[in-house]
């Protein structure tokens, strides 16, 4: 048995005598039951051919639609990521002494299958997403010009533009979208917002992200990367 993905949502299509997506319902062509070659897979970003990175029941598993990040103020960054159930799904950990500020993303059994790293120097802002053996995904850059109302752009290691998050007032909620289609992909939130407008963050122990994906196509490490790079360049101090 071969895998196959829906054209329309991304969900695995298992059994390929279906007439009929199990999770969306849309139907699936005859070409594609037929003779699509096995590795076919959703993008990663905008026409880039790269298949995203996703484990069944694993951190960045595509299916995946809701991230809960519970941000530990005494552990300077490290803490945990929970599902829509705030089931533990995994763990984002900082490495205190970094020069580069390096939080790696875990599995629940320790795993790293991610890391996030800031430039040392940059006026952007700039964060690196890459994988556990140091291989570039994607850089993070702030807008310069957007103070009140933060954008932040995702390039691929070719400085080509994938996505681009625009925030609402003082980036306290965000839009991600595809650049080349215009689309919304998945809505960020900072949870303890008015606390932290209030109190200035003196009784801030937990910063807490909201992270819903609208498809099942986005590599969910990118869209995981937006929101650690945000909470760096604006919320950590």
């Amino acid at each position: 048995m071969s895998n196959r993905f829906c054209n329309n949502c991304g969900a695995e299509i298992k059994d390929l005598s279906q007439n009929f997506c199990e999770k969306c319902g849309s139907p699936i062509p005859a070409s594609a039951r037929q003779s699509a070659p096995a590795s076919v897979a959703p993008t990663t970003g905008p026409a880039t051919g790269m298949e995203p990175y996703s484990r069944s029941g694993g951190l960045f598993d595509i299916n995946r639609n809701y991230y809960i990040l519970k941000e530990k103020y005494w552990d300077w960054g490290s803490g945990d990521i929970l599902d829509e159930k705030n089931q533990p799904i995994g763990r984002m950990k900082r490495i205190i002494l970094s020069i580069r500020r390096r939080v790696e993303l875990r599995e629940l059994d320790g795993t790293v299958v991610a890391t996030i790293h800031s430039k040392i120097i940059s006026a952007r802002g700039a964060q690196d997403l890459k994988t556990p053996d140091g291989q570039m995904i994607a850089r993070i850059k702030k807008k310069i010009l957007s103070l009140f109302r933060p954008v932040f752009y995702l390039e691929d290691p070719e400085g080509n533009q994938w996505f681009r998050a625009q925030g609402k007032f003082m980036g306290f909620s965000f839009k991600v979208y595809d650049v080349t289609t215009g689309n919304v992909v998945a809505e960020i939130e900072k949870a303890d917002r008015w606390r932290d407008m209030f109190l200035g963050g003196l009784f801030d122990f937990k910063d807490t992200y909201a992270l819903r994906i609208l498809d099942n196509v986005t590599d969910r490490r990118i869209l995981l990367g937006f929101v650690l790079s945000i909470d760096n360049v604006l919320h950590d101090r």
